[in-house]
């Protein structure tokens, strides 16, 4: 019995071939993209590259949610593996296979299996270990080297956890096996699925589910409480999903059903009749693909955008190649330090900017009143934030003229309440808004913090800044200074004097004997590595992740075609007996794969459509301040998504056709 379940197990793997193909790639892609995580999280090299650290901690989260993603799709291909497949172990058991062989026989399948795919595997991410690497240090925008990147452990790291997978495989597959006769594993396919119960209040629920998410997606705006709201959101909008594609779509169909002039054609009949047959695994399948679809162009959307995004963040966040930021310090002090530097270092002076601002947190506005935190009020969440600044900056920072006197204010504003109107009062100062500026002026002049924070940010213009700054004696205003320097050295030559920069500040910082008072620097250079670095390295964890989605998908669509195929062919053959010719098989199976096929492609697009608002602005927190790159690419991947899922679409319906017209 031995040799013959030996046998019988490399016959059913390639008589099966068909089932076990797309398996087989599932499984091949999970252990290729898991082993290049682990080594990329795991490689030495990383930690010598500047921003090392960040790029470790970024991998290594990717790593975890890969294996989970990998060991998901590896379970959801295999349940479907066995469920078309339990007819013909029905049949084993009828010719007098015993259970613990037919075990035996399943168990050593799983061997040789696991065996090729974790093999080939392990092979294609050792091949492509060294090319990814180098992916990688071009996306983070480094020197691209091609190191050795070899690592036993990583081996073994990823034998263990495949090694788990399949164990969990071969103990499921032995209860499926053991907890049913021959009988029912004969039937198990056949077997139509229970009318599900209380579809109504399902319906009502998961429309209350999907409701709620898309209400909290839309309606927040802080960037920071977006974050946490997301993930709030993300859970009611799966729930809602498969509430409404368990009992939604079947209330939908009952409908149809009893809509007579609808239901009584004969592709119509025969194509809801199929589907409310199987309701319930449609609900699970199509619900699946939904939230996979959603996954992968969130993924990618944001990625990308966070990607490309990343020039515009460094601009803002350094707009000169070393920059000091100073509080209670003197102007004059700025300007020697950045003067004593550029002599020291032998650097020539493109463009010097020294200028003071002041920023505040509005507390609560009404309209276009606003009241000024109190002192002492630092840890709060302000409605919105100002920059104020003096008309001289002003000039000097645009080369333009405003010529503002008494309580005359320039302003530059996103927030909705001020905008187009002709004046404001700051807690109980009136001040007319003489110009409403309409460009970013502080861009490459002035760094802007604040813009990550909230998207509800203005800058002020005043006639005097002191002047105004006096008026408000008991408000938590903060008075900043801010000094920076361009000059001809390449970014590499800065980037080497970073560190000594840094060391340059310190010294100054000890020397300063008043309390409170003190200096920080930026260097454009040191900066654009670390978040090269850093964005590098999401989207080269974003594309990766949204492979793994999309071979879910893939999966889960294939699987889905294949099982229903081999499910309805029998059905399509009473059809064509009774009378049915071709063309209304054709129009019968098309008008089916269609609904099947495209509604989660609907709910992914909407679901999209509705967690954009949040997305944009969990993404500001990151650095993507281009809200018009961030639609284009959001709307670009949504191209590119839907032309594979028809690509998909065509080729699994294909394998449908053959399968139901065999």
């Amino acid at each position: 019995m031995f040799r013959l379940t030996n046998k019988l197990a490399v016959s059913n793997l390639i008589k099966n071939r068909k089932l076990y193909y797309p398996f087989a790639l599932a499984v091949l892609l999970a252990v290729t993209i898991t082993y290049l995580f682990y080594s990329l999280t795991l490689n030495p090299n990383i930690g010598k590259i500047r921003g090392g650290e960040t790029i470790s901690m970024t991998l290594g989260l990717g790593m975890v949610i890969v294996t989970i993603a990998s060991a998901i799709i590896v379970f959801y291909a295999n349940s479907f593996v066995m469920k078309n497949r339990s007819k013909e172990l029905g049949i084993y058991g009828m010719l007098g296979l015993e259970k613990r062989h037919l075990i035996s026989m399943v168990f050593k399948e799983l061997l040789i299996f696991g065996s090729l795919t974790l093999t080939a595997g392990l092979g294609l991410g050792a091949l492509f270990d060294k090319l990814i690497f180098a992916l990688l240090l071009k996306l983070m925008k480094m020197k691209v080297e091609l190191v050795s990147t070899f690592q036993p452990i990583v081996f073994i790291l990823v034998l263990i956890v495949f090694g788990a997978i399949f164990l969990g495989l071969i103990f499921i597959n032995a209860f499926r096996i053991a907890r049913m006769n021959a009988l029912q594993l004969s039937r198990e396919k056949a077997s139509g699925e229970k009318k599900g119960r209380f579809l109504g209040l399902q319906t009502i629920l998961g429309l209350i589910s999907l409701g709620a998410g898309y209400y909290l997606a839309v309606t927040v705006e802080n960037p920071l409480s977006a974050v946490l709201i997301f993930f709030v959101a993300v859970l009611l909008v799966i729930l809602g999903t498969y509430l409404l594609f368990n009992a939604g779509i079947t209330v939908f169909l009952q409908i149809l059903k009893k809509n007579k002039r609808y239901y009584y054609q004969p592709n119509n009949m025969i194509s809801v009749s199929n589907l409310i047959f199987r309701m319930k695994k449609n609900a699970v399948g199509l619900a699946t693909i939904a939230i996979l679809s959603t996954m992968v162009l969130v993924t990618m959307s944001a990625a990308t955008s966070i990607f490309k995004g990343s020039e515009t963040f460094k601009k803002v966040m350094n707009p000169h190649d070393f920059g000091i930021t100073g509080q209670n310090v003197e102007k004059e002090d700025i300007n020697k330090l950045l003067d004593q530097y550029a002599s020291d270092k032998g650097l020539t002076v493109t463009k010097k900017e020294v200028l003071t601002y002041s920023s505040f947190g509005v507390a609560n506005q009404e309209g276009t009143k606003l009241t000024i935190f109190e002192k002492g009020q630092n840890r709060v969440q302000p409605k919105t934030i100002f920059m104020v600044f003096d008309q001289k900056d002003y000039e000097n920072m645009t080369g333009q003229k405003l010529a503002l006197s008494g309580k005359e204010v320039g302003l530059f504003t996103k927030n909705k309440e001020l905008q187009g109107q002709k004046e404001l009062t700051l807690n109980d100062q009136t001040y007319t808004i003489k110009e409403e500026i309409k460009k970013d002026f502080i861009l490459e002049h002035v760094p802007n913090q604040y813009n990550i924070l909230t998207s509800d940010y203005n800058y002020l213009v005043v006639p005097d800044l002191k002047a105004f700054l006096d008026q408000y004696p008991n408000s938590s205003i903060f008075n900043q200074y801010y000094g920076g320097m361009n000059v001809t050295a390449s970014e590499e030559e800065q980037l080497k004097l970073a560190n000594d920069y840094s060391k340059f500040l310190d010294d100054f910082n000890r020397e300063l004997s008043k309390e409170g008072s003190y200096v920080y620097g930026s260097n454009l250079a040191d900066s654009s590595a670390q978040m090269s670095a850093l964005f590098g390295g999401v989207f080269f964890i974003g594309i990766f992740l949204s492979i793994i989605f999309m071979v879910g998908t893939v999966l889960v669509i294939y699987y889905k075609q294949i099982s229903e195929g081999y499910e309805d062919r029998e059905r399509f053959i009473i059809l064509q007996k009774v009378g049915l010719d071709q063309k209304q098989i054709k129009q019968t199976i098309n008008k089916q794969v269609l609904t099947v096929f495209f509604l989660p492609l609907l709910f992914a697009f909407l679901h999209l459509a509705f967690a954009y608002h949040m997305l944009s602005l969990i993404l500001k927190v990151i650095g993507v301040l281009d809200a018009t790159m961030m639609l284009t690419v959001t709307l670009s991947i949504c191209a590119i998504f839907l032309i594979v899922y028809v690509l998909i679409f065509m080729i699994t319906s294909r394998s449908y056709r053959k399968i139901v017209q065999m």
